[in-house]
Parts: structure tokens; C-alpha cells; sequence
């Protein structure tokens, strides 16, 4: 049985897997982050939903990022805390793979996540005769009606948590793209990830890719 986190933006994602199938899912959208305090707690309770414990469990699955350090921290130390704690295996897959592309029918998918300003963590995916697949790296994009030209002749779908700023930034959006309603990664989606080529990380040294590096925003208040 294997457990999947995701939690590298405001959606708080688990999923409940065995012999790839999901057997349960749990999701928890707010205007700010409830990981710290739910996590662990969704946990516990899709657990007991489906009859089983902690010592069930044979390996756990983090969403690696891109997306927000704090939600990645935590999501993180939670996936390593079970894995030392169980002496089970941890698995990374990538964030912007976490999302359910199986209803697309466009030759290529673009999933995004917010950064700041113009930005976005972007990644492309290419719809092949078993599914979409990763083509080309992550990338942090700075959005505008010239981004992706390569593929402004192709059918496109793009997903993410940020679709008012991508269609305003992608105006006039190219024929044959669409933008679908924003979209939060989901641990539901890292069932595309389970099988052979699923290798576990090292559990020890495992760290987030976090793609850029984290920036305290300094306060704008003066002091006397």
C-alpha cells in the first residue's frame, strides 16, 4: 500500500494506493495553507477509512515541487518522518505531472504553477499513444504572448493554479489552445507515476526542487 503527498501549493493532497489502484483520496483547498495542522490528520483518518495503519504501508510518495517552500517543507519532512519511522521506501515525482491530464485530447498539455509577478513554473507534456508524457524540462517562464511559439500551431492545453494571469498574459491566446478552469496538483494524479519506473530517492538526502531559491519579502512597515 502506498501513500501519496502532495503539497506544494494551498491544496493539501493525499491518496491512498495499492497495486495501483487508488483505493481513497483526500483533499483540502483553503485561502491559506492548512498542511502544518491537517496533514497529518487527513493522514490518520484516510488510513482508518480504509481499514488499514501506518504499518501497512509500504512506501510513501512526495510531490517533489516546484511550488511553495513552506508547503514543500512539510509535506516533505512528513513523507521522510514515515519512511525512517516505517523503514519503508520514499518516492519523488514531479509536481507539475501531478494533475489529471487523461480527458485531454489536445496534442500537447502545459501545466503551470504561480510564481511571482509574470512568472510561472511551467512544464510541457506530449500526448502520446499512452498518455502525456514529460517533454522538456521545468522551467520558471516569464509569461507572455510570445512564450511556447514553438508550439502555437499544435493543439495545447494548459492547467495550473493560475489561469486569470496566464489568459491575460497569453492574449490573444493562439487558435486551438484552450485554458481550462484553475487546477491544483493532486496526490489522485500520481497514479500515472506507480509502476517498475517508479525508483525510490535516497530518504536521507532528499531535498525539494524548489527550482529557485527561497525570498523573504521585506516588510514595508517603518520603524521609529
Amino acid at each position: 500500500m502506498l501513500l501519496g503527498i502532495e503539497t506544494s501549493t494551498k491544496n493539501c493532497s493525499i491518496a491512498l494506493f495499492k497495486d495501483s489502484v487508488q483505493l481513497g483520496a483526500h483533499d483540502e483547498l483553503g485561502d491559506r495553507f492548512v498542511h502544518g495542522e491537517r496533514l497529518h490528520v487527513m493522514i490518520q483518518e484516510l488510513l482508518h477509512k480504509h481499514g488499514a495503519i501506518p504499518k501497512d504501508l509500504s512506501g510513501v510518495i512526495i510531490g517533489e515541487g516546484p511550488g511553495s517552500y513552506t508547503g514543500l517543507r512539510i509535506g516533505t519532512s512528513t513523507a521522510k518522518g514515515l519512511a525512517f519511522a516505517l523503514h519503508i521506501p520514499m518516492y519523488a515525482v514531479p509536481t507539475l505531472g501531478c494533475f489529471d491530464f487523461s480527458s485531454f485530447e489536445s496534442n500537447y498539455c502545459i501545466s503551470v504553477l504561480d510564481a511571482r509577478r509574470d512568472e510561472v513554473f511551467a512544464q510541457v507534456w506530449q500526448n502520446n499513444s499512452g498518455g502525456f508524457e514529460a517533454n522538456g524540462d521545468i522551467e520558471a517562464v516569464i509569461v507572455d504572448n510570445e512564450s511556447w511559439n514553438h508550439l502555437r500551431g499544435e493543439s495545447v492545453t494548459v492547467i495550473g493554479d493560475c489561469t486569470e494571469k496566464m489568459t491575460k498574459l497569453l492574449s490573444p491566446l493562439p487558435e486551438h489552445w484552450t485554458i481550462v478552469p484553475a487546477a491544483f496538483p493532486s496526490a489522485s494524479a500520481m497514479r500515472a507515476f506507480l509502476g517498475p519506473n517508479l525508483q525510490p530517492v535516497d530518504t536521507a538526502y532528499f531535498e525539494p526542487f524548489y527550482l529557485k531559491d527561497f525570498v523573504v519579502e521585506k516588510s514595508k512597515k517603518e520603524y521609529l
